[in-house]
This record gives C-alpha cells, sequence and structure tokens, in this order.
C-alpha cells in the first residue's frame, strides 16, 4: 500500500508540469456524491444468527492523482458509505431484535486508476481496491458492537463528465461497491460483507 502511494505521489508530482486544456493529461483531483441502495450482511457463527441492513444509503468519494499517459491516472481513493435503514437482527432461535443508529458508516482508502475512452466523449471507467473499516453509531457515540476487523474493499466505476472549463469538468457516475471483514461478536466468528450501488454527481479538476 505505501508503494502504491508513493507512486500516485509521483505521478501528482510530475503532472503540474504537462497540462493541456481540455484534456486528461494533468494532476488530477475528483470528488463525488450521491445516492442509492446498499445491503449490510453479518453472518454469525455460520449462520447461527444474522445482522442486515438494507436500503437508503449515500455515497461521497475523492480521489487524488495524476496522469502517466493522457486519458489515464491512477490516484489515491477515499471514500464513505453511510447506510440509514436500521439494523435487524435474526437467530435461529426465533428471537428478532432491531437496532436504531444515528450512523452506520463504511470507510474505504486504497488506490485506484481511471481511464477516459479516447475520441473526446469524456466517457470514462474507474477501479479502486483498499481496505475498510466499519463504524456504528448509537446515542451519538461510536459503537464497536460488530466488532469487525478491517477488511477488503473494491469500487467499481463507469461515467461520463462535461467540461465546463479547460481544466474542470461535471458528470454523472454510477458505481459499485463491494467490502467484506471478518471478526467475533460475543466470542463468536462473523463475516460481514456488503454490496452498494450508487448515483452520483461528479465534480474532476484534470
Amino acid at each position: 500500500m505505501k508503494k502504491l502511494f508513493a507512486l500516485i505521489a509521483f505521478a501528482a508530482s510530475l503532472s503540474f508540469a504537462v497540462s493541456a486544456p481540455f484534456t486528461h493529461d494533468g494532476f488530477f483531483f475528483s470528488v463525488t456524491s450521491g445516492l442509492g441502495y446498499g445491503t449490510f450482511h453479518d453472518d454469525i457463527d455460520d449462520g447461527f444468527a444474522q445482522i442486515e441492513s438494507n436500503g437508503l444509503q449515500a455515497e461521497a468519494s475523492i480521489k487524488i492523482g495524476g496522469a502517466i499517459v493522457n486519458g489515464l491516472i491512477i490516484h489515491a481513493t477515499f471514500a464513505m458509505n453511510q447506510l440509514y435503514p436500521d439494523l435487524e437482527a435474526t437467530s435461529k432461535t426465533g428471537r428478532d431484535d432491531r437496532l436504531s443508529h444515528d450512523g452506520f458508516d463504511i470507510l474505504f482508502m486504497g488506490g485506484g486508476a481511471t481511464f477516459y475512452i479516447p475520441g473526446g466523449s469524456n466517457v470514462f471507467l474507474g477501479a479502486s481496491a483498499g481496505v475498510t473499516t466499519y463504524s456504528v453509531t448509537i446515542g451519538n457515540q461510536s459503537a464497536d458492537f460488530l466488532n469487525l476487523d478491517s477488511g477488503f474493499g473494491v469500487i467499481a466505476t463507469i461515467g461520463k463528465e462535461w467540461w465546463i472549463h479547460e481544466e474542470l469538468g461535471l458528470g454523472i457516475a454510477f458505481s459499485y461497491t463491494y467490502t467484506s471483514a471478518e471478526g467475533e461478536y460475543r466470542g463468536e466468528k462473523n463475516e460481514a460483507t456488503t454490496n452498494m450501488f450508487s448515483l452520483s454527481a461528479t465534480f474532476t479538476f484534470n
């Protein structure tokens, strides 16, 4: 991971010196924000109990990097997804519980690449991989009741932008985020996964 960030920082530093208008060949900074549908599933002790949250979720991300060739950018990726529905727990004993929360966040930190398809359409494809953490806030306090370790995540994106300035673009993007993590819940092994689908607005300096 350190080598990847060092490579991204090197590409970004070089790109300040080579940037032409209306091209994707320089320093790269992009932010996204949107909404979509997400699912969280935590399997405890091989199916003895399950914790789930399914429904509306919000997405935001920041990408920072630089072009290594025209149209191909490598970047660091920082993202957050927040699930809004309550957590629902079910067990084989038939007991069901619902837990309200003030914020269920899935944080992502990693690196990836964005490729703008040649021809001037400003259609792009992106992918990132990295480390994820889960955070649940209950009563304005962070709760670690899920006891999940840091996990792994991937983000895949397709979108289109329109130039509003020689170095600035606005657009829309559809993204899919998958994360997974393991841990122990009250002494029992648990395995959690999320699947997030988002439609977002994009703002890019390049």
